[in-house]
C-alpha cells in the first residue's frame, strides 16, 4: 500500500495558482491577435478586397486551432510518459517563441507559419493543464476546479482583445510599430509565467488513479460530438463578429476588443458564480438550454444595426458558451473513468477541430454572404440543443450527472 500523500500550504497554492495563470496567459496570446488580424491582413495585402481579408481572417484563426487538434493527444500522450510539468515547459516556451515571431514577420506564408507554430505549443499547455488537474483533484471538487479553469481562460480572452486593441490603435492611425506591441506584450507574459512555472510547478500525482469506474465509451464519444459542436460555433461566432464589426459597422479595433471583452466578462461571472452550483444541482441538464440560449443569441447577431445592440447579442452567447464549455469538459473526465487525461486530450482536439472548421468557415461564409455565417451557425447549435437532450438522458441513466458518480451517491 502507499503511502499517504501529505499537500503542503506551499504545495497547495502551486498547484493551484500556477494553473491558473498558465492557462490565462495562452488565452491571452490568442485572444490578442482577434481584433487586429483583420488590419493587419489589409495592410500586408495592400489593395486587397473584402472578400481576400474576410478569407485570410477566416483561415489564420483555423490553422491555429487546427493546429491544437492535431497536436493535443499527441502532448498528452506524452505527458502521460515523460510528466506534465516537462511539457508544459515546453509548450510556453514554444508559444512566447511563436508569438515573438509573429511580431517579426509580414510575409503572408511566415505569418500563417508563426500561427501554426503557435497552435501546436498550446496544445502542449491547455489540455495537459486540464489532465493535471484531473489527476489531482477528486470528482467531487473537480467541477469547481475546471469551473475556475474556465473562467481563467476567459480572463485571458477578456484581456486579450481589449490589450491588442489598445495597443494597435495607433497603428491603425498611421504608425507602424504599434501593431507589433500586442504581440510582444503577450510573449514576455508568457516568458514571465514560464520562470515562475519552472521553478514553482511541482510534477503531479494521482489522487484518485484507479478509484473511479471504467470509461463509458458511447457516451463520451457524444460528449465529443457536443464539443465539437459548441467550439464550430463559437469559432464561427468569433470570426463573424470581427468582420462584422470592421466590414459592417465600421467599428476600429479598440470597439470590436471591447465587444470580445464583454464576452469573456460574462463568462467569467458565469463560471465563477453560476456553474458550480448548477452542475451540482442540475448536471448534465445543463447542456440542452445552453446549445438553445447560444443558438438564439447568434441568429440575433446579423439583425444588430448599432453597436449597443451588438453587445446584447454578444453578452447571451457568452453566457451559454460560458456554462457549455467546461460542463463539457467536467462531463468528458467523469465519463472517462479511470484515465481522465487521455479523454481530456481527446476533448480538446474535438473542440478544437470545431474551432477550426466554425473559423475557417465563417470567413468564407461572410466573404458570400455577411449574414450567412450567423444563420449557419444557429442552425446548427439549434441541432446541437436537440442532441444534448439525448446525451443527457442517456448520462443521467448511467449516473453521470451532476456530482455524477455512483459510488460517491452510495458511500
Amino acid at each position: 500500500m502507499n503511502a499517504p500523500m501529505v499537500i503542503t500550504r506551499y504545495e497547495s497554492i502551486t498547484s493551484r495558482a500556477l494553473p491558473l495563470a498558465v492557462v490565462f496567459v495562452v488565452s491571452l496570446g490568442y485572444g490578442v491577435v482577434l481584433p487586429i488580424l483583420p488590419f493587419m491582413l489589409a495592410h500586408a495585402l495592400g489593395e486587397a478586397e473584402r472578400v481576400t481579408i474576410a478569407w485570410h481572417t477566416g483561415l489564420l484563426t483555423g490553422v491555429y486551432m487546427l493546429a491544437l487538434f492535431l497536436f493535443s493527444p499527441l502532448w498528452g500522450y506524452i505527458s502521460d510518459r515523460v510528466g506534465r510539468r516537462k511539457v508544459i515547459l515546453l509548450g510556453l516556451a514554444g508559444f512566447s517563441g511563436a508569438m515573438l515571431w509573429f511580431a517579426m514577420v509580414s510575409d503572408l506564408l511566415f505569418v500563417y507559419g508563426s500561427r501554426v507554430l503557435a497552435g501546436v505549443f498550446a496544445a502542449a499547455v491547455v489540455p495537459v493543464v486540464f489532465a493535471w488537474v484531473s489527476d489531482m483533484e477528486t470528482p467531487r471538487t473537480r467541477a469547481q476546479a475546471f469551473a475556475w479553469l474556465s473562467a481563467a481562460s476567459a480572463f485571458g480572452f477578456l484581456f486579450g482583445p481589449a490589450l491588442g486593441g489598445w495597443l494597435a490603435s495607433a497603428g491603425v492611425a498611421g504608425q507602424d510599430a504599434a501593431p507589433e506591441l500586442p504581440f510582444y506584450a503577450a510573449a514576455l507574459l508568457s516568458g514571465a509565467v514560464w520562470l515562475a512555472a519552472y521553478r514553482f510547478f511541482p510534477e503531479n500525482v494521482s489522487r484518485h488513479a484507479g478509484s473511479e469506474f471504467e470509461s463509458r465509451t458511447p457516451s463520451l464519444i457524444w460528449l465529443l460530438v457536443l464539443s465539437l459542436l459548441a467550439m464550430l460555433g463559437l469559432g464561427g461566432y468569433e470570426v463573424s463578429l470581427a468582420l462584422q464589426g470592421q466590414q459592417v459597422l465600421n467599428l476600429q479595433p479598440r470597439e470590436i476588443g471591447w465587444m470580445f471583452a464583454e464576452c469573456s466578462l460574462v463568462m467569467i461571472l458565469v463560471q465563477v458564480f453560476v456553474l458550480a452550483p448548477l452542475l451540482q444541482r442540475i448536471g448534465s441538464g445543463l447542456l440542452a438550454p445552453g446549445f438553445l440560449a447560444m443558438a438564439i443569441g447568434v441568429a440575433l447577431l446579423p439583425y444588430a444595426a448599432n453597436y449597443p445592440a451588438m453587445m446584447i447579442g454578444v453578452g447571451l452567447v457568452a453566457a451559454a458558451a460560458g456554462m457549455l464549455i467546461p460542463t463539457l469538459v467536467y462531463l468528458v473526465s467523469l465519463a472517462a473513468g479511470s484515465a481522465p487525461g487521455a479523454a481530456i486530450g481527446k476533448q480538446t482536439a474535438a473542440a478544437n477541430l470545431g474551432q477550426a472548421v466554425g473559423s475557417a468557415a465563417a470567413g468564407w461564409l461572410f466573404a458570400v454572404h455577411i449574414e450567412m455565417p450567423f444563420w449557419v451557425i444557429a442552425g446548427l447549435l439549434g441541432l446541437g440543443a436537440v442532441a444534448a437532450l439525448h446525451v443527457s438522458n442517456t448520462l443521467k441513466r448511467m449516473g453521470i450527472n451532476g456530482l455524477g458518480l455512483k459510488s460517491e451517491k452510495m458511500e
